[in-house]
């Protein structure tokens, strides 16, 4: 064989090595891009259900709370039913979305709050701390109602004076929340939220290693700190 066909033979394999070699690339994209797709829909997928898993609790708990107020007083559970529909309309319409504005959850907050201190006496003190001035950002909704109801389910006592302390700050676009109550001996039997679990996981989907969560478990309090970066 002479060196011209040696040559033509080493431009048509290496023609043809090239031409394996961005069909590869191409396929190789396609597949990454696919699968790409695939793990944002999945993620979508799972925030969707751990939402949608917190909705019915927390509605059930509340109507239990109109419930217990209709017998004893009739203007406050009236009251209540103002204060719920406020709520019904931020999950109908809003909690479907991946970010909420920030003063929206503050006010689903606040007026969560608003209606578990209709139903409990002075015995139990509620205190919440908003930002002066709250800032054009946005977070994931219904992020904080958990640590709320469960300070409320295992914090508050009919025997003893107890307490449940609510405050949000926001810093350099850092928002930070603190949740601290006490620890009643005999917490209320009431059925919960989905619990941590289900908060964990959302943190974990939506801001991987970008947001810290501190519980701290006492002897007579119990009390939550987290930390995530508003978008």
């Amino acid at each position: 064989m002479n060196e011209r066909n040696i040559m033509s033979m080493t431009v048509v394999i290496l023609m043809f090595g090239a031409n394996l070699g961005v069909k590869e690339f191409i396929r190789s994209r396609d597949d990454r891009r696919r699968l790409a797709e695939l793990e944002r829909q999945n993620l979508e997928h799972q925030l969707a259900y751990l939402r949608y898993q917190i909705s019915p609790h927390f509605f059930m708990n509340t109507l239990n709370n109109i419930h217990a107020l209709i017998d004893i007083d009739p203007e406050k559970a009236q009251e209540t039913i103002v204060e719920l529909s406020k709520m019904m309309r931020y999950v109908l319409y809003d909690a479907d979305k991946e970010r909420v504005a920030l003063n929206k959850e503050l006010n689903f907050i606040e007026t969560y709050i608003k209606l578990m201190r209709l139903r409990y006496t002075d015995k139990v003190r509620i205190s919440l701390t908003l930002p002066a001035d709250v800032p054009d950002r946005q977070l994931p909704p219904l992020m904080l109602i958990s640590f709320v109801e469960n300070a409320f389910k295992h914090g508050v006592s009919y025997q003893h004076d107890s307490f449940i302390e609510v405050s949000m700050t926001v810093a350099d676009n850092k928002f930070t929340f603190r949740c601290r109550n006490s620890k009643a001996k005999t917490p209320s039997q009431e059925k919960g939220g989905v619990g941590l679990a289900n908060v964990r996981q959302r943190l974990n989907l939506l801001y991987g290693d970008r947001y810290s969560l501190r519980i701290n478990e006492g002897a007579n309090d119990y009390s939550v700190e987290l930390n995530i970066p508003l978008s």
